[in-house]
């Protein structure tokens, strides 16, 4: 049997945003009394769908590249191409497939950043802030894309609902839509290809050293090439669960959804020097910057206030990271002293 090991656990970042998760949770029920409430449960869920299907990219272009700012852009001109062309083709079907058009898309916009980044050898944040603004030139002056009904296919997913709630107290009612369940869906997924292929491996062994990875036998370029393909799949997805929970299709309310999420993964435990960050640590840092935008003024904190609360979070959990990857590196070299 496998031992308990306390001082392992805090070790490790994930714990201490828990921590931080479960006292202001207490802290706000406290003052409010309507933080366990379902409905406010459930719109905290509802409110966590695209941020955390966000994370994944931001994750994987951190643990591998570096930073990817690309994907809320990815999302909306994915996302509206998608709709575009089931309308003209008067699909009525599966929404299935109107997701497969949005990830064909979001496809060939991740593989220009994947491209570009191996090809030259750019860094990751110029080569997607580049292509952020080429994505969003594309979607709001070539297309002029507006405010827009969505096809049947993504009405219908929009109307049906895993579960709907309603709380007795105050008569508020809230549901939670079905792309929680391809949120749960896509975690799955990643977890099972980082932790159990050896691309996955190879994820991780390219982001702690180039160099060390193609000795082992890696091929980074692939690899690398891979990930901004994957994210863009993501973030395709991550645009039409958008349109569909908001029930329209609106192009502006995509960009600037990055720096909160990377924010959140950083704050999970992802070093920005790349080869480490996990998954839950992507959930609950997500979790908690969702619950400061959402859940504060359920004391009465006004929304200017909240932006203070989440710079504050922001700096003390990039400050953990950096302080964590001096440390690393001051043990690494200290190995390396003694060996030698």
């Amino acid at each position: 049997m496998k031992k308990f090991d306390f001082k392992k656990i805090l070790k490790h970042t994930e714990f201490y945003v828990f921590v931080i998760i479960i006292a202001l949770s207490l802290i706000i029920q406290a003052r409010s009394g309507l933080f366990f409430a379902n409905n406010n449960i459930v719109d905290l869920l509802r409110s966590l769908i695209v941020p955390s299907i966000y994370a994944l990219c931001a994750l994987l272009a951190f643990v591998s590249t570096g930073p990817d700012v690309s994907f809320p852009l990815i999302a909306a001109l994915s996302a509206y191409l998608a709709i575009i062309v089931t309308k003209a083709i008067g699909y009525t079907g599966s929404a299935f497939l109107v997701f497969i058009f949005a990830i064909i898309f979001g496809m060939v916009m991740g593989a220009l950043n994947g491209w570009i980044i191996v090809k030259y050898k750019f860094p990751s944040l110029i080569v997607t802030l580049g292509t952020s603004s080429i994505f969003n030139g594309i979607l709001l002056g070539a297309f002029e894309a507006g405010r827009m009904d969505l096809p049947q296919p993504l009405e219908r997913l929009g109307e049906t609902s895993l579960l709907t709630v309603k709380n007795a107290r105050t008569g508020l009612g809230s549901s939670l839509p079905m792309t929680f369940l391809i949120m749960i869906g896509l975690y799955i997924i990643t977890y099972l290809v980082l932790n159990y292929t050896m691309v996955g491996r190879g994820v991780y062994a390219l982001g702690g050293d180039e160099i060390s990875a193609e000795r082992a036998g890696f091929n980074v370029k692939a690899i690398r090439f891979g990930i901004f393909v994957a994210n863009g799949a993501i973030a395709a997805i991550a645009g039409v669960c958008y349109s569909v929970m908001s029930m329209r299709y609106l192009p502006t309310e995509y960009e600037g959804g990055e720096m909160i999420v990377i924010a959140a993964v950083i704050l999970g435990g992802t070093r920005m020097a790349g080869g480490v960050g996990t998954l839950k640590g992507c959930i609950l840092g997500t979790l908690l910057l969702t619950m400061v935008s959402n859940s504060l003024i359920l004391v009465g904190i006004p929304v200017s206030w909240q932006r203070v609360f989440i710079g504050v979070i922001i700096i003390i959990g990039t400050a953990i990271s950096a302080l964590q990857s001096y440390t690393a590196g001051r043990i690494k070299s200290k190995v390396k002293k003694e060996a030698a």
